[in-house]
């Protein structure tokens, strides 16, 4: 499917949404969400919207306020007004004068593998894994070699619970108690 005829997911602003949500395609969100989102194309957040989880997109473009830690495959925006606290994994970052970031950042061409070896390395121990796999192509050292494809796999359930962990020893070292 190209690029002009690629659908689109519009979520408005009286949307208030909490649990896991996929999305095989583009999606604007201007309201609320609480939980998992995950989109495989290009994720924008507006101004209006307010998440609070974890988002994993393809690329992300972010004007809002998010509580999160965001894996953006393909680049991360964020644009003024926006607010981000929380870890970011993306292969490259545009920060604009006016946006706000409070967490911890990698980005790179490895960053997704990062994410994938430090998220996938914590809850080892869980009893029925449901691994999925992410490709990605390495852009290091194209004139030595092709292109290769690496295979990251994780637990879904491990990375969210490592997600939550580390948002809430985030949060508590960057907030004094009580606060929101």
């Amino acid at each position: 499917m190209g690029e002009a005829t690629r659908n689109k997911t519009v979520l408005g602003p009286d949307c208030k949404i909490s649990g896991e949500l996929t999305l095989d395609n583009d999606a604007v969100i201007m309201g609320q969400f609480t939980g998992t989102l995950r989109v495989t194309g290009m994720l924008e957040l507006t101004e209006s919207s307010q998440i609070n989880g974890t988002i994993i997109a393809g690329t992300l473009r972010m004007g809002g306020k998010a509580e999160a830690d965001v894996v953006a495959e393909h680049g991360c925006e964020l644009v003024p007004g926006a607010e981000l606290v929380g870890q970011l994994y993306t292969s490259h970052l545009n920060v604009i004068e006016g946006a706000v970031f409070q967490g911890d950042v990698c980005v790179g061409p490895k960053a997704i593998q990062a994410a994938g070896e430090a998220l996938g390395q914590q809850d080892a121990y869980e009893d029925e894994p449901q691994a999925f796999t992410s490709s990605i192509v390495s852009q290091q050292d194209e004139s030595a070699e092709e292109e290769q494809e690496q295979q990251v796999t994780t637990n879904p359930g491990s990375v969210n619970a490592a997600l939550q962990r580390r948002r809430a020893k985030v949060l508590q070292t960057r907030r004094p108690a009580g606060q929101r």
